[in-house]
């Protein structure tokens, strides 16, 4: 569920940055970089969210 989440916003950020430039490597750069901070963000609340309370 969070990669298939993440690879929407990657490809989105990617359209809409390749769309407004005129280099394509912009929109690639922009659409891996917004995945990765997508699944970063994503994973850190998936941690936050199943931990116990007595593990550090």
């Amino acid at each position: 569920m969070i990669i298939i989440f993440s690879l929407m916003v990657g490809a989105a950020a990617g359209l809409l940055t390749g769309m407004s430039s005129k280099d394509p490597v912009d929109g690639i750069l922009t659409g891996a970089a917004s995945f990765t901070g997508t699944v970063l963000l994503l994973l850190a609340i998936a941690a936050f969210l199943t931990s116990s309370p007595g593990r550090p």
